[in-house]
C-alpha cells in the first residue's frame, strides 16, 4: 500500500482522539492538529459558541473548509472532530489522502466520560443543560449509530477496551499500524 501523508483519528467525541492523536504523533515524531481547534482559531469562536451562535450547518460548513487544508501541512497526525465522518466530501478526502483510525469505544465508556462534560453541543437540550443520564445514553447511542457506518469505512479500527490506559490504547493502535501501513511508520521515526 502507498503510504499516505495524514494520519486521521476519527471516532465518537469522548473517544479520546485529542489526547491519543498528540502522543501518537509524539511518538511518530510528526505535528498534530485538532481539527475542532483548528475550527476555532479560524473562527475566533469555542465550538458550543459557534453552535449557539451559527448553528450546526454553520459549524459543519467551517469544518469542511478547515479540512481541506489538512493534507498540504504534509506529514502529520489529525483528530478528526467526531461527527465530521458523516460529510462525503470529507470522506472521500479521506480515501483520498489519509490513512484513517476509528477509536471504537463502548457507549457505556463513553457515557461515563461524557456525562458531566458541558462542552457538547450535541449532547445538551435546547437551553445548552446537560441531558439526564438516561437520556445522554440514548442521545449517544443515536447518534453513534447514525456514524457508525462511516467509522467502520476507516483502513484501521482500535477496539479500544474499557479498562486499557491510554498508553495500552496507543500502544495496541501502533501495533495496528505497523501491520497496516509499516511506511508510514517507517519514514517518519
Amino acid at each position: 500500500m502507498e503510504a499516505r501523508n495524514l494520519i486521521v483519528l476519527t471516532g465518537f467525541m469522548g473517544s479520546g482522539k485529542s489526547r491519543i492523536g498528540q502522543e501518537l504523533a509524539d511518538r511518530l515524531e510528526l505535528p498534530f492538529f485538532d481539527l475542532d481547534k483548528v475550527i476555532e482559531k479560524e473562527e475566533k469562536l469555542k465550538i458550543p459558541d459557534i453552535f449557539r451562535t451559527k448553528g450546526e450547518e454553520y459549524f459543519r460548513m467551517a469544518e469542511r473548509s478547515c479540512f481541506r487544508t489538512m493534507p498540504g501541512h504534509g506529514p502529520a497526525v489529525l483528530a478528526l472532530g467526531g461527527g465530521a465522518i458523516q460529510q462525503k466530501e470529507i470522506r472521500d478526502l479521506l480515501k483520498q489522502q489519509a490513512l484513517t483510525i476509528f477509536l471504537d469505544v463502548p457507549v457505556e465508556t463513553l457515557f461515563q466520560r461524557l456525562k458531566k462534560d458541558k462542552k457538547r453541543p450535541l449532547l445538551q437540550d435546547s437551553q445548552g443543560k446537560l441531558l439526564s443520564d438516561e437520556l445522554l445514553r440514548k442521545r449517544i447511542s443515536e447518534l453513534l449509530s447514525k456514524r457508525k457506518i462511516h467509522y467502520l469505512q476507516a483502513d484501521i479500527r482500535v477496539p479500544v477496551q474499557p479498562h486499557w490506559s491510554r498508553q495500552q490504547t496507543i500502544n495496541e493502535l501502533i501495533r495496528l499500524l505497523r501491520e497496516y501501513a509499516p511506511a508510514s511508520l517507517t519514514t517518519h521515526n
